[in-house]
């Protein structure tokens, strides 16, 4: 019996051809034949050939028919579909305008029109960089006119880019009918399906998109959305059971937006070209209408990738219609608020004190603003339809987490021709475009030292290696000015501990630091006094604190010279500036500046953790803050190089410092951490503190309001 080849899992043409000569040298009728120049050599060829596309098709077929290794849309799209995922559609830019119209006085020639309307349609178009584009308006926005004045004003009309489209079906039983929407770039958010007995019938019935089947019956008014090979999306409604079964020539209106998508972001230069009617049926010449932008087109995107489809079906699937765990929130919140770049979930447990029955959301829009009210509202109030038992979601703004560095960067001036300050340059650029980078997936993840000094040695060949010292900030925001508050920062990563490296009495400060801790000013706990602090706030104007306080409690002798005074019309008193640091045992100090030299004017205005990177304040009364905004920066030296945010913050690299030095001019070694020396490290030099107090607020960003 003649032998069976064995290499069948073989894709390889060669080690094909070889298994069949192999297979044929078993038979003794070729058992002495050269296969080599022989005609035979090209029969196995052809069995070779035919055999490696049979196992190359098969094996892609196979592939194709699960997720994880499909790579064709349409094949992903298919087995998406029985996981109950529709693939995201183009996404249409949207706009904020405000329109102000001058009616004329009705028929009578006394009064004004009553109201006036801006008809829903293609009304706007727009400029950007590229190109110029149309912006339509979904529906009708009917507003009163000032009786006085006989203008009428549309503040805060939205409008999306694209063109206003209307397809139409009459519903026919006696065919098979797909509703399919043909258009490629239809902007599914935007979609309006309204069913009409017939097609002359003025009664009109508005379908909504289903979302979760569990609360559909036999009547419920809803349809489904399915992406079709073509890439084009048909509109599937219920079978009587699930949502109500159309009747035969019923009259299906579909009004969607054909849009371009992320290609028309960023136009602003708005034109009316839309009508705008008053009361009286007349139109409103363009002339009498006047047109301001509020917000520029934005949160246009191109429809979801097949990657993306891949990443995020099984995820939607694991949700399962219901919110439950952290990622099942921060699933649900991403497919009901589009426009978010990022969101992240944890319960109340995690907050100290732990908060119970209660799931904290913070999402970072796409724009980079904070949500306004209504729309945290809006997310709360769609996100309550998902959650189970007594859960409350509470959707938050991320709390900005400011990385700050500054680094020392050593290079060979012999191997480049740029400056330090264009070296400079090219650093801060690299940096920049790597905080951009991770500006979608910084929420839960970690700064990482090392990943940063790469960032920083590969900007230039010429650079050699540098050393960063990374510190924290956050602002102290909860106050209002001349009332008493108590605020804690949660910077979640160890401090260095200054008591460590004080020393006990009898050392000459260079003990093991196992002191006890005492009131941190003069040693007289056993400890010497420590040398730095590791906590320290921007100024500010305490209330109470004046100059002339300090002149009566012979704090030190002379007369107190301070340049930054200002003078308190309310209690006619001039306060002096004061700042905040630890004392390097875990308590918080009030202190100032007089005749050069620094004074504590109170010991116990807060405590530190410096296991837990805690940082807590008050009370304290604030009564003016330099630039009179309600917060006051803090920022704190973390012991590591690797830093893990807190729950629900956004880790921002913020003012980074770069010093280039060149080491074939400036013969300096690589500053390092020594507790005995902080020089090196020193932002400011000084006993006192191995960093400068914070001269600006870390900045918000700004609250939107049109969206």
């Amino acid at each position: 019996m003649a032998a069976i080849p064995s290499q069948l899992t073989s894709l390889d043409f060669f080690e094909i051809k070889e298994s069949i000569r192999s297979y044929l040298r078993t038979r003794k009728e070729f058992s002495d034949y050269d296969f080599e120049g022989s005609s035979a050599s090209y029969l196995i060829d052809i069995l070779a050939y035919n055999t490696y596309y049979t196992a190359f098709n098969a094996n892609m077929a196979l592939n194709e028919a699960f997720l994880e290794t499909a790579t064709v849309r349409d094949n992903i799209v298919r087995i998406a579909k029985q996981l109950n995922y529709t693939p995201r559609s183009i996404k249409a830019p949207r706009a904020c305008v405000k329109m102000v119209a001058q009616t004329v006085t009705s028929l009578n020639g006394t009064t004004f029109p009553e109201f006036a309307t801006l008809k829903k349609g293609d009304v706007f178009v727009a400029d950007n960089d590229f190109d110029s584009y149309t912006f339509a308006l979904t529906q009708d926005i009917k507003v009163p006119v000032d009786s006085s004045s006989g203008q009428a004003v549309f503040d805060n009309v939205l409008v999306y880019q694209g063109n206003l489209l209307q397809y139409n079906y009459t519903v026919d039983y006696t065919k098979r009918q797909e509703y399919v929407i043909p258009d490629d770039r239809v902007d599914t958010g935007l979609l309006t399906v309204d069913i009409s007995p017939t097609a002359q019938s003025s009664e009109t019935d508005t379908y909504s998109a289903a979302t979760n089947v569990t609360n559909a019956n036999s009547t419920s008014r809803i349809y489904y959305l399915e992406e079709t090979d073509d890439m084009r999306y048909k509109v599937v409604f219920g079978d009587g059971s699930i949502g109500r079964k159309l009747i035969d020539g019923e009259y299906i209106k579909l009004t969607y937006v054909s849009t371009d998508g992320v290609e028309a972001n960023g136009a602003k230069s708005f034109a009316f070209v839309g009508n705008v009617i008053d009361s009286d049926g007349r139109v409103i010449s363009p002339n009498a209408i006047t047109l301001t932008t509020k917000d520029a087109a934005q949160d246009g995107e191109d429809r979801e990738t097949a990657l993306s489809v891949k990443f995020r079906a099984p995820r939607a699937y694991a949700t399962q219609n219901r919110a439950v765990t952290e990622n099942d929130f921060e699933h649900i919140v991403s497919e009901i608020y589009p426009q978010a770049a990022s969101v992240t979930a944890f319960g109340g447990e995690k907050l100290s004190p732990p908060v119970y029955g209660k799931v904290y959301v913070a999402i970072r829009p796409k724009t980079g603003n904070k949500l306004n009210a209504t729309t945290k509202n809006k997310i709360k109030k769609d996100l309550l339809k998902y959650s189970v038992a007594s859960i409350e979601p509470v959707i938050i703004d991320p709390t900005s987490f400011y990385v700050i560095p500054k680094s020392y960067v050593y290079y060979n001036g012999n191997d480049t021709n740029l400056s330090s300050n264009d070296l400079r340059t090219k650093v801060l650029k690299n940096i920049d475009d790597y905080n951009a980078q991770n500006a979608a997936n910084r929420f839960n993840n970690r700064f990482e030292g090392s990943k940063y000094a790469g960032v920083v040695d590969n900007s230039d060949p010429a650079i050699s290696g540098s050393t960063t010292q990374i510190t924290l900030g956050q602002n102290l925001d909860t106050f209002q000015f001349g009332q008493v508050f108590n605020q804690c920062l949660d910077f979640n990563n160890p401090l260095f501990r200054p008591g460590d490296y004080s020393g006990t009495s009898d050392d000459n400060g260079t003990g093991d630091g196992n002191g006890t801790s005492g009131d941190g000013t003069d040693g007289s706990d056993g400890t010497c006094k420590p040398t730095f602090s590791v906590v320290k706030s921007g100024t500010f104007y305490a209330t109470g604190y004046t100059e002339s306080l300090l002149n009566n409690a012979n704090l030190t002798s002379g007369v107190v010279q301070v340049d930054t005074a200002v003078f308190d019309s309310t209690t006619s008193q001039t306060l002096v500036p004061v700042n905040l640091r630890d004392d390097g045992k875990g308590n918080m100090m009030l202190v100032t500046v007089k005749d050069e030299a620094e004074v504590i004017l109170n010991n116990n205005v807060g405590s530190v953790n410096y296991n837990t990177g805690e940082v807590c304040v008050g009370p304290l009364n604030v009564a003016l803050t330099p630039d009179d905004t309600n917060r006051i920066p803090v920022v704190v030296y973390p012991s590591g190089g690797s830093l893990e945010p807190p729950a629900g913050t956004d880790p921002i690299i913020f003012n980074p410092d770069v010093n280039p030095i060149d080491y074939t001019i400036n013969d300096l070694s690589v500053p390092i951490f020594d507790p005995n020396n902080f020089s090196g490290f020193n932002f400011g030099g000084g006993e006192l503190n191995i960093l400068d107090y914070p001269t600006d607020t870390f900045t918000y960003p700004d609250i939107e309001d049109c969206f």
